[in-house]
Protein backbone atom coordinates (compact mmCIF):
# COMPACT_ATOMS: atom_id res chain seq x y z
CA UNK A 1 0.00 0.00 0.00
CA UNK A 2 1.39 3.34 -1.07
CA UNK A 3 0.23 6.42 0.87
CA UNK A 4 0.48 9.85 -0.78
CA UNK A 5 -0.48 13.16 0.78
CA UNK A 6 -2.90 15.30 -1.18
CA UNK A 7 -4.25 18.82 -1.20
CA UNK A 8 -6.37 20.47 1.48
CA UNK A 9 -9.84 18.91 1.59
CA UNK A 10 -11.65 22.01 2.85
CA UNK A 11 -11.26 25.73 2.18
CA UNK A 12 -10.38 28.04 5.08
CA UNK A 13 -14.01 29.23 5.08
CA UNK A 14 -15.34 25.65 5.39
CA UNK A 15 -12.83 24.87 8.17
CA UNK A 16 -13.93 27.99 10.04
CA UNK A 17 -17.60 27.01 9.66
CA UNK A 18 -16.86 23.49 10.91
CA UNK A 19 -14.97 24.91 13.91
CA UNK A 20 -17.96 27.16 14.68
CA UNK A 21 -20.33 24.17 14.45
CA UNK A 22 -18.11 22.18 16.82
CA UNK A 23 -17.97 25.14 19.23
CA UNK A 24 -21.78 25.38 19.13
CA UNK A 25 -21.88 21.70 20.16
CA UNK A 26 -19.64 22.43 23.18
CA UNK A 27 -16.21 21.55 21.78
CA UNK A 28 -13.47 24.12 22.32
CA UNK A 29 -11.47 23.76 19.10
CA UNK A 30 -7.98 25.27 19.18
CA UNK A 31 -7.15 24.17 15.63
CA UNK A 32 -8.66 22.26 12.74
CA UNK A 33 -7.23 20.86 9.51
CA UNK A 34 -8.43 18.55 6.75
CA UNK A 35 -6.47 17.11 3.85
CA UNK A 36 -6.88 14.42 1.22
CA UNK A 37 -4.72 11.33 1.48
CA UNK A 38 -4.44 8.88 -1.40
CA UNK A 39 -4.08 5.14 -0.82
CA UNK A 40 -2.77 3.10 -3.75
CA UNK A 41 -2.98 -0.68 -3.69
CA UNK A 42 -0.24 -2.04 -5.96
CA UNK A 43 0.20 -5.37 -7.74
CA UNK A 44 3.96 -4.83 -7.87
CA UNK A 45 6.64 -2.22 -7.44
CA UNK A 46 6.51 1.07 -9.34
CA UNK A 47 9.61 2.28 -11.14
CA UNK A 48 10.82 5.76 -10.16
CA UNK A 49 9.30 7.14 -13.40
CA UNK A 50 5.97 5.44 -12.69
CA UNK A 51 6.01 6.75 -9.12
CA UNK A 52 6.58 10.26 -10.46
CA UNK A 53 3.63 9.87 -12.90
CA UNK A 54 1.37 8.70 -10.07
CA UNK A 55 2.40 11.65 -7.90
CA UNK A 56 1.65 14.03 -10.79
CA UNK A 57 -1.77 12.46 -11.31
CA UNK A 58 -2.59 12.93 -7.64
CA UNK A 59 -1.42 16.55 -7.52
CA UNK A 60 -4.51 18.66 -8.06
CA UNK A 61 -6.52 21.41 -6.41
CA UNK A 62 -5.15 24.18 -4.22
CA UNK A 63 -1.58 23.76 -3.07
CA UNK A 64 -1.46 25.37 0.34
CA UNK A 65 1.06 24.41 2.98
CA UNK A 66 -0.07 21.87 5.56
CA UNK A 67 -1.76 23.46 8.56
CA UNK A 68 0.45 21.68 11.07
CA UNK A 69 -2.58 21.10 13.29
CA UNK A 70 -1.96 18.47 15.92
CA UNK A 71 -4.51 16.64 17.98
CA UNK A 72 -7.05 13.95 17.39
CA UNK A 73 -6.92 12.38 13.93
CA UNK A 74 -10.11 11.28 12.23
CA UNK A 75 -10.11 9.42 8.91
CA UNK A 76 -13.18 9.54 6.69
CA UNK A 77 -13.15 6.78 4.06
CA UNK A 78 -15.63 4.85 1.93
CA UNK A 79 -17.30 1.89 3.59
CA UNK A 80 -15.21 -1.30 3.56
CA UNK A 81 -16.02 -3.45 0.56
CA UNK A 82 -17.19 -0.55 -1.59
CA UNK A 83 -15.40 1.29 -4.38
CA UNK A 84 -16.16 4.98 -4.65
CA UNK A 85 -16.81 6.63 -8.01
CA UNK A 86 -13.67 8.73 -7.41
CA UNK A 87 -11.64 5.53 -7.00
CA UNK A 88 -13.01 3.98 -10.19
CA UNK A 89 -12.18 7.04 -12.28
CA UNK A 90 -8.73 7.58 -10.70
CA UNK A 91 -7.80 3.92 -11.20
CA UNK A 92 -8.95 4.05 -14.84
CA UNK A 93 -6.86 7.18 -15.44
CA UNK A 94 -3.80 5.53 -13.84
CA UNK A 95 -4.18 2.52 -16.15
CA UNK A 96 -4.54 4.80 -19.19
CA UNK A 97 -1.24 6.42 -18.14
CA UNK A 98 0.51 3.04 -18.20
CA UNK A 99 0.42 2.36 -14.46
CA UNK A 100 -0.78 -1.26 -14.71
CA UNK A 101 0.82 -2.09 -11.35
CA UNK A 102 -1.81 0.12 -9.68
CA UNK A 103 -4.63 -2.14 -8.58
CA UNK A 104 -6.76 0.60 -6.99
CA UNK A 105 -6.47 4.19 -5.81
CA UNK A 106 -8.75 5.51 -3.08
CA UNK A 107 -9.02 8.97 -1.55
CA UNK A 108 -9.75 9.57 2.12
CA UNK A 109 -10.01 12.75 4.17
CA UNK A 110 -7.90 13.06 7.30
CA UNK A 111 -9.16 15.60 9.83
CA UNK A 112 -6.86 16.85 12.60
CA UNK A 113 -8.76 18.39 15.50
CA UNK A 114 -6.86 20.20 18.26
CA UNK A 115 -9.04 20.45 21.35
CA UNK A 116 -6.41 22.40 23.27
CA UNK A 117 -5.95 21.10 26.81
CA UNK A 118 -8.43 18.30 26.10
CA UNK A 119 -6.26 16.80 23.33
CA UNK A 120 -4.24 13.78 24.45
CA UNK A 121 -0.47 14.13 24.61
CA UNK A 122 1.70 11.75 22.53
CA UNK A 123 2.36 9.70 25.70
CA UNK A 124 -1.37 9.48 26.40
CA UNK A 125 -2.01 8.39 22.80
CA UNK A 126 0.55 5.59 23.17
CA UNK A 127 -1.02 4.47 26.44
CA UNK A 128 -4.46 4.39 24.81
CA UNK A 129 -3.14 2.41 21.82
CA UNK A 130 -1.43 -0.17 24.05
Amino acid sequence: MLILRGSPALSPFRLQKLAQDLAADGFKVAGLGAEFVHLAALRGELSPDQHRVLEQLLTYGPTRAATGTRGIGLVIAPRPGTISPWSSKATDIAHLCGLEAVQRIERVIVFQIDLGALSPTPAQRQAIAA
